[in-house]
């Protein structure tokens, strides 16, 4: 991977493609196929994505080259010498999916159908879904790797990891020397060690060895992805080295910057006060108040020594009391460092900011009670607070979890009473009580029902089905949760000549003897299966009833 910082959406693609991988090594299925042809379309959708970030940054430098070209062009000429490089090294790897596609297929790409057998053409390439040979691992072998299946310097395979090579070193050339070492290009070629075979594999059999098409392509595809992050880290260093200070600010504004518009009683409000572009080497004054917006006069009192300013920045600071909205503002003047004799330049500003009491927010994510024995899902929150801030507690069971999603647990010894979810909270000023805690009802789980060959209570069977009658099976009816409860044992009863007969057995699967029994019911006959015990979620035995089936 390209470039030392990652988005999210760049760690999430890397690491699909090494679980894909590893899949592969398994077991080569029709899921596993596609599931590259998905990654790889997705980082189609990402190189474009890249290439209109990158334009962005293109565009910048001209911008800033018309605005000071003396300074901006050397820089710039760079970028563009970056950009040529990047999209040579681009379209080659594209040439050589779409070569590598054309041999897998033996057809032209352009002859696809699309969708719902219409006679418009689908590019396989971009595409892959619509390819006939995603598993086949020959022709990606041959094509990279030669005839004999070695990596040599005059195969596909070989030259590929030279210019790979040779543009890595291309790029890392127009980055000043000291900042080389904060640049990581990825598209990484050294050999690999094998812990399976015991030895070192070369670049090329580790990429290109009997790997099904559709991976080597996914593959190719995530390179290109790593050139186009190659190219942003290296055009956005060079973007960085134009100095800011050489450019001309057209418009000056005030500018409140808030530690958070949300302040819990106790807890502290606090924000930055500046202007926008202002230079730190003459402070502004920051006075408090109301004024006119287009004359910068006072209206009424106003505060003139409440605001600190130190290096262009003014600290306002303030703990709230009560809870509300308050509004505040008031006037930054600045002298203009080209007239000092001239009247300060005066920017207006207002903010506001929220103040309230702590208040929990916790809700059981499946009912609004806790059952004993489960992992019962809760959601805890606190406005104002980050996730992982919080530090919730359970009388009377245990939680475990984190940043607001927790599972809690309590006890049979809980059955009938309340369990309270207590909140507190890490703050600047240390950890405090998020105020009431939050009660919850306990109750046992209730009682499954009693199935086999999925009839229950009181019903019929035919005597053909009673060959496939095996085990008990508890339903849990209209229960929130996907629970399987265990049959702990049963019983059997029949009339066999007149004579009552019952066996028992221990799990939910019938014994021999039991099975034995049943075979022999005849039609009119009736069979109970009684004694149901089961196994709840705490450990409790309970017996849960019977099945009667009468034998048609």
């Amino acid at each position: 991977m390209a470039g030392g910082k990652l988005s999210p959406r760049q760690k999430m693609i890397n690491m699909m493609y090494l679980v894909l991988t590893a899949l592969l090594a398994m077991n080569v299925s029709k899921e596993i196929l596609n599931s590259f042809a998905t990654l790889n379309n997705g980082l189609v959708k990402t190189n474009t994505n890249f290439t209109v970030k990158n334009e962005a940054i293109y565009n910048a430098f001209s911008t800033a080259e018309i605005t000071d070209p003396v300074k901006v062009r050397p820089w710039n000429n760079k970028a563009k010498a970056v950009r040529k490089r990047a999209q040579e090294m681009f379209d080659y790897i594209e040439k050589i999916k779409n070569e590598l596609i054309e041999h897998v297929e033996e057809k032209d790409m352009t002859t696809v159908k699309g969708k719902n057998g219409s006679d418009s053409t689908v590019k396989i390439a971009s595409n892959i879904f619509y390819m006939e040979g995603k598993d086949n691992n020959v022709v990606p072998t041959h094509y990279f790797m030669g005839e004999e299946d070695k990596a040599t310097s005059g195969n596909i395979a070989g030259q590929f990891k030279e210019k790979i090579a040779n543009f890595k070193k291309d790029l890392i050339t127009y980055i000043p020397e000291k900042e080389k070492r904060n640049i990581h290009l990825g598209l990484e070629i050294d050999d690999v060690w094998s812990p399976g075979e015991g030895m070192m594999i070369t670049w090329e059999s580790n990429n290109f060895y009997h790997n099904p098409a559709v991976a080597v392509i996914a593959l190719l595809t995530k390179m290109q992805n790593d050139v186009k992050n190659a190219e942003t880290d290296i055009i956005s260093a060079l973007y960085n080295r134009i100095d800011i200070n050489s450019f001309k600010f057209d418009t000056l504004s005030a500018r409140v910057n808030a530690n958070s518009n949300y302040v819990l009683i106790g807890d502290e409000y606090r924000a930055e006060v500046f202007v926008a572009g202002f230079s730190t080497t003459s402070n502004p004054q920051i006075w408090l108040g109301d004024f006119d917006s287009i004359t910068g006069k006072p209206i009424g009192a106003i505060d003139s020594t409440s605001i600190k300013v130190t290096n262009g920045v003014g600290i306002y600071s303030v703990s709230p009391s009560a809870e509300g909205t308050s509004d505040w503002g008031g006037i930054i003047r600045m002298k203009n460092p080209a007239d000092p004799k001239a009247p300060p330049r005066v920017f207006p500003f207002k903010s506001q900011f929220k103040s309230a009491r702590p208040a929990i927010v916790v809700s059981a994510e499946k009912m609004n009670v806790l059952y004993i024995g489960l992992d019962n899902p809760v959601s805890v929150s606190v406005p104002g607070i980050a996730a992982e801030d919080l530090q919730p507690s359970c009388s009377g069971g245990s939680m475990s979890g984190s940043r607001g999603k927790y599972m809690v647990k309590v006890a049979q010894s809980m059955a009938g009473k309340e369990c309270t979810i207590n909140v507190s909270a890490k703050t600047k000023t240390g950890t405090k009580s998020m105020g009431q805690g939050v009660k919850f009802r306990v109750k046992p789980v209730p009682n499954p029902v009693p199935t086999i060959y999925g009839k229950r209570g009181t019903d019929v069977i035919k005597q053909g089905e009673l060959q496939f009658v095996k085990s008990v099976v508890p339903m849990m009816d209209n229960f929130e949760f996907e629970l399987k409860i265990p049959v702990a044992s049963f019983d059997v009863s029949m009339n066999v000549n007149g004579l009552e007969v019952t066996e028992s057995t221990t799990g939910g699967s019938l014994s021999e003897k039991q099975s034995a029994l049943i075979k022999k019911a005849k039609k009119g006959n009736k069979i109970y299966i009684e004694k149901v015990k089961v196994i709840k979620p705490g450990g409790l035995n309970t017996e849960i009833g019977s099945v009667n089936l009468k034998v048609m």
